[in-house]
């Protein structure tokens, strides 16, 4: 009897020490996984997703953080010492993880949801079915976060079974129902990022809208039309896209590398040359003002994003984009800034001059007198202050906007001041100083 007692004491023992060593190995095995290289000199990690969050310390570049999760274009972090923060998407080499851990999880149920962050009220991504295998790269409060369509993502860990293996995930497929039978899954693709977007059938706003693509839905992408993208769908038909709604695989994939170690460099920055295409703008000697403010609002695009700044023009060419549309580009991409570019007329043919900042908000006083400040400091016209401006741009705006109106187009005088490059890169240099003092 006493043998008998003492064997079963070394068998449970055992398994006792069988399972121990097996939470062990897949606490290191979850703990050992690759996430994304930092590209900027040095980035900021705040408490938040946003600049209006604390900054909680600093990562050097040529650095690696574990991602998390992502929101509003910032990536959540899990850093070398254990504490999570969120940083900047675009300061980062790229938005593909690898996983190298050696577990696989296993889907046991028939459908599971599959989230954005590790708690339910996140959104869901996605769906995984029954028998499903994805790399698992980690385990956190019952949650498994899995390789899932190359990136990561949630799943309830009761609704799998985790097991020893790798997996070598397939290039991403796409949704035929999307892009119809035949679609050439190796081209580059367009992502719908928000629900409701127009497919229409020429490059620009006022182009007949076909149908309605919801988010999620990819397409193949065929060419770019100014600030529109040409896809295809349903096999052989074509469309056209905005430009700010979507993504593309050729974006999703390309490194964006800041120069600037400020806070700038952590900015969404909306730049809007105002009219375009069928709207002219107000008219000078052998110009037009909508040829004014895209030559300006390229010229302030290059400057903040040699800051290392992610900076989105509503415009790239001479199209027509709606006063609705580039209010809504600003708020669908939580710009932290939206500034729009104007060059002033007087309808009455009084001769008037110089520069004016408009704002619409209250909020947005301190930093209309900020950047008209720094205007005043080093444009050669006139400063006639920041006021207030009734302005749809900046109206329907629910970030921080602005509209400058930097000359008179039917002043000669003026036209022969602005319509330069070195007028054009004063601007850019006296708004690159002031938002890097705002932002800071």
């Amino acid at each position: 009897m006493k043998t008998l007692a003492k064997n079963r004491h070394l068998f449970f023992l055992t398994i006792v020490l069988l399972f121990v060593g097996l939470g062990s190995f897949g606490t290191v095995a979850l703990a050992n996984y690759t996430s994304v290289g930092i590209t900027a000199s040095i980035v900021n990690v705040r408490s938040g997703p946003g600049l209006s969050y604390d900054i909680m310390t600093q990562i050097q570049g040529g650095s690696s953080v574990n991602v998390l999760s992502e929101k509003n274009e910032w990536y959540k972090v899990r850093l070398s010492d254990g504490r999570i923060g969120w940083v900047a998407s675009w300061l980062i080499s790229n938005t593909e993880i690898a996983a190298t851990s050696d577990l696989l999880a296993t889907v046991l149920v028939p459908s599971a949801n599959v989230r954005q962050e590790n708690n339910e009220a996140s959104e869901v991504v996605g769906t995984a079915s029954q028998g499903e295998k994805f790399a698992l790269l980690y385990e956190e409060n019952g949650w498994s976060q899995i390789q899932f369509n190359n990136k990561v993502a949630w799943i309830l860990s009761e609704l799998i079974e985790i097991s020893p293996g790798s997996i070598q995930l397939a290039p991403e497929t796409v949704d035929t129902t999307a892009t119809g039978a035949g679609a050439d899954e190796s081209a580059p693709m367009v992502l719908i990022t928000m629900d409701g977007v127009n497919v229409r059938s020429g490059p620009s706003t006022g182009s007949d809208i076909l149908f309605i693509a919801e988010k999620g839905e990819k397409y193949e992408l065929i060419s770019e039309s100014g600030d529109f993208y040409k896809i295809r769908y349903e096999g052989n038909k074509e469309g056209y896209v905005a430009s700010w709604l979507v993504e593309t695989t050729k974006s999703i994939n390309q490194p964006v590398t800041a120069s600037s170690t400020t806070t700038l460099s952590e900015a969404t920055i909306v730049i809007d040359p105002g009219h375009g295409g069928e709207d002219p703008g107000a008219e000078g000697t052998y110009i037009y003002e909508k040829e004014v403010t895209l030559k300006t609002a390229e010229a302030v695009a290059e400057k903040l994003r040699s800051a290392g700044a992610n900076v989105l023009l509503t415009r790239t060419s001479d199209v027509y984009v709606t006063l609705e549309d580039r209010a809504a580009m600003s708020n669908a991409n939580n710009a932290d800034l939206f500034i729009s570019f104007h060059y002033d007329s007087t309808a009455s043919g009084a001769l008037a001059t110089g520069f004016t900042t408009y704002y619409y908000a209250d909020a947005d006083i301190p930093l209309a007198n900020l950047v008209d400040d720094h205007l005043a400091d080093t444009l050669p016209l006139q400063d006639n202050g920041s006021k207030f401006g009734d302005f749809l741009v900046t109206r329907e705006n629910t970030q921080p906007a602005l509209l400058l109106e930097l000359g008179y187009m039917n002043n000669d005088s003026d036209v022969k001041t602005f319509n330069s490059d070195y007028y054009r890169s004063l601007v850019a240099e006296s708004i690159y100083q002031a938002l890097t003092q705002y932002f800071q």
